[in-house]
């Protein structure tokens, strides 16, 4: 009887240490049966490279699901679902310049604007900023601050003609947000103009700065030419999602 007992003793001692080989990694989801050796612990989704692991040495949590990046922090929406998002005030900032580009003069009383484009990128991480549209694609709902500035000119010679020159900021959902207009600008002086806006924008919608110069008197030329133009922005919330 005690050899019985001794026997069955260790029969379920050998159970126990081949439980604890055959469970010292566990792998869900893709590729069930193949897992990173220095993990422990890894879910794998079906889009390739996208998992949750725990490293076996020190015990440090990976999650990759395609937000991930340097300096992010790891954040939820209203329903709960995580991502890596930029942290700190300030995220998803943008700051660009436009060289001397010319735009069109229309007719007087007519608004058609056109976007100033600043192609010079000074600084955007996150890439919300497209310096070939001059759009800026709002990444995140949030409350957001632009700011546009920009000289125009005309120095055709004999030409002592007027325009009134607007500036804007235009989203695509919310329509106008900030417009200033300088009236009866010579064409032979330049002039500088600034707009700001602040608002709160859901993610998707495009903010862009426009310029509107139509003809008041004289002989109309077919341009003005902008001496710079400087666009930038960010969020001013990025710790309050």
């Amino acid at each position: 009887m005690k050899t019985s007992t001794l026997f069955s003793a260790f029969i379920f001692a050998l159970g126990l240490a081949a439980s604890s080989v055959s469970f010292a990694q566990v792998k869900i989801g893709s590729n069930p049966t193949t897992i990173d050796p220095n993990n422990n612990l890894e879910v794998e989704a079906s889009t390739p490279g996208r998992k949750t692991a725990i490293n076996k040495s020190t015990g440090q949590v990976t999650i990759t699901d395609g937000t991930q990046g340097a300096g992010k922090v790891f954040t939820s929406d209203a329903n709960g679902g995580g991502s890596w998002q930029t942290s700190g005030a300030g995220c998803a900032s943008f700051d660009a310049k436009g060289d001397n580009t010319t735009t069109p003069v229309v007719d007087t009383g007519v608004y058609t604007p056109v976007t100033l484009i600043a192609n010079n990128v000074a600084y955007s991480p996150s890439g919300a900023y497209n310096s070939a549209t001059g759009e800026y694609t709002i990444p995140e709902n949030g409350f957001y601050i632009f700011h546009g500035s920009v000289g125009t000119y005309n120095v055709a010679i004999g030409n002592t003609g007027t325009r009134n020159t607007s500036i804007d900021l235009v989203s695509t959902s919310k329509g106008l947000l900030s417009h200033t207009v300088s009236p009866e600008l010579n064409y032979g002086v330049g002039a500088w103009q600034d707009v700001t806006s602040a608002n709160y924008f859901t993610a998707g919608d495009k903010v862009t700065f426009q310029i509107n110069s139509d003809h008041v008197s004289g002989v109309k030329p077919d341009s003005v030419t902008t001496a710079a133009i400087f666009f930038s922005g960010t969020r001013v919330d990025c710790n309050k999602n």
